[in-house]
């Protein structure tokens, strides 16, 4: 086996992490805080990355610019766009979150074009409007039946609302990123922003009032659906980072981008959640579209 072929392997796992990851908050984590869920995810993961950084980063010292790209793209990311995600998916579940939310690429595409003068050719233009022609599909509202075993807590149009928003957030933190990860590296990166946003999370928590007792900490589920989604967390980072190292940047985003294949089945048939030709069809479309767009 090649070094690419490896890469594409750990691509494939990356993608079927991060799948997992929203699954476990779907299937688990209705009783808790989408902010304090992500602020613990990161935290675990954090501190895995922190402990590696001796070992793999290159220990340079870090600009003062690259600090603020870091800066913006963990409050866009994995602060923002992260718990936006998360509430998304127990709004409205998995089969349509996420194929939503995937969409992200599109809109840091356009963003690069306005803002860094980026040019985008057919093929781009095609990925673009397959995507968006699929979540259009998705994000179709199902039929009453289908919504009342679907929707939590509010109404199906605020989880929609919800996972645009959270794709709006990961495409300016993807804008972010690029500038980044010019100056510093993949290590230092993740060292740095993982903690950083479980900290500013606990704290938003903290100061809006979501965090769960202590009692409630230690009971039920809850424990494990926090080491679960941090050890998700852990292998979906890790394993991109090593997915762009040995089989490059272009093919990682590409395989990342399947996440959906894999997530949305598994969400029908693991926690019940309604699925038709809609939803078939638009998650196609939408994966299609990203890697045509990730191609370009």
């Amino acid at each position: 086996m090649t070094s690419i072929e490896l890469g594409e392997l750990v691509g494939l796992l990356a993608a079927l992490a991060w799948g997992g990851t929203g699954l476990l908050v779907r299937g688990y984590g209705a009783g808790l805080n989408a902010m304090f869920i992500n602020a613990a995810r990161c935290g675990i993961s954090g501190l895995v990355f922190v402990g590696l950084w001796p070992i793999l980063a290159n220990r340079q010292p870090i600009p003062a610019a690259a600090w603020l790209f870091l800066g913006a793209s963990m409050l866009f990311g994995l602060g923002l766009g992260d718990s936006l995600y998360f509430e998304a998916l127990k709004r409205i579940g998995v089969s349509r979150a996420m194929p939503i939310s995937m969409a992200y690429p599109v809109l840091a595409a356009i963003g690069a074009v306005v803002l860094l003068h980026e040019s985008l050719g057919p093929l781009a233009a095609v990925g673009i409007a397959l995507t968006l022609g699929g979540v259009y599909l998705v994000a179709a509202r199902p039929r009453a039946e289908a919504e009342k075993k679907l929707v939590v807590g509010s109404s199906y149009w605020s989880g929609v609302a919800l996972a645009v928003a959270a794709a709006l957030s990961w495409s300016c933190s993807t804008l972010a990123l690029g500038p980044a990860l010019a100056l510093v590296d993949v290590p230092t990166v993740s060292a740095i922003r993982t903690p950083l946003a479980s900290a500013v999370l606990f704290a938003a928590a903290a100061r809006s009032g979501v965090m769960p007792s202590r009692g409630a900490l230690l009971r039920g589920r809850v424990p494990a659906l926090v080491l679960a989604t941090g050890a998700a967390s852990v292998v979906s980072t890790g394993a991109f980072v090593v997915s762009v190292a040995l089989a490059g940047a272009g093919r990682a985003a590409v395989l990342t981008a399947t996440s959906p294949l894999f997530a949305v089945p598994l969400s029908v048939l693991l926690l019940g959640e309604p699925g038709d030709w809609r939803i078939v069809a638009g998650t196609l479309a939408s994966v299609i579209g990203v890697i045509l767009l990730a191609q370009s």
